[in-house]
């Protein structure tokens, strides 16, 4: 392990026990217990999704470590003009499909759902463009 990875993990770690320290301070210490349950309710489906992304970037960091020791940094897709149909559909409709599930939620779309789903849309759609641009 070099010493820039040991470096990461070490902030990493830092991070996370300043955070830890931080929320007992607050929510034991300042007497916001009820406020610390509600936010660990709240907080199941970002731990697991933030678990599965560390996850993820510990094995791309490997990954990134092994194709720098070959000199082989470059990834060769090969798509066909139906990949890039199926990347538009699948750009134009997420959103679609969200504002939909929002709406059998709720009942209704707001102003703040509309703005969130807008955002999702320009996301992924500049993301496709930065991604195709690199075309031959």
């Amino acid at each position: 392990m070099s010493f820039k990875d040991q470096l990461l993990d070490f902030l990493n770690l830092i991070f996370i026990v300043v955070l830890v320290i931080l929320c007992i301070f607050y929510f034991i210490a300042g007497d916001n217990f009820s406020a610390f349950s509600l936010f660990l309710k709240s907080m199941v489906p970002l731990a697991f999704i933030g678990i599965i992304f560390l996850v993820k970037l510990k094995m791309t960091r490997s990954e990134i470590r092994k194709r720098r020791d070959e000199n082989n940094t470059e990834i060769v897709l090969e798509l066909n003009v139906m990949d890039k149909l199926i990347a538009d559909v699948v750009v134009f409709f997420t959103p679609i499909l969200l504002g939909l599930l929002i709406y059998k939620i709720k009942g209704s779309l707001g102003g703040a759902e509309v703005i969130e789903i807008s955002i999702v849309f320009l996301i992924m759609f500049f993301w496709q463009k930065y991604i195709f641009r690199k075309e031959r």
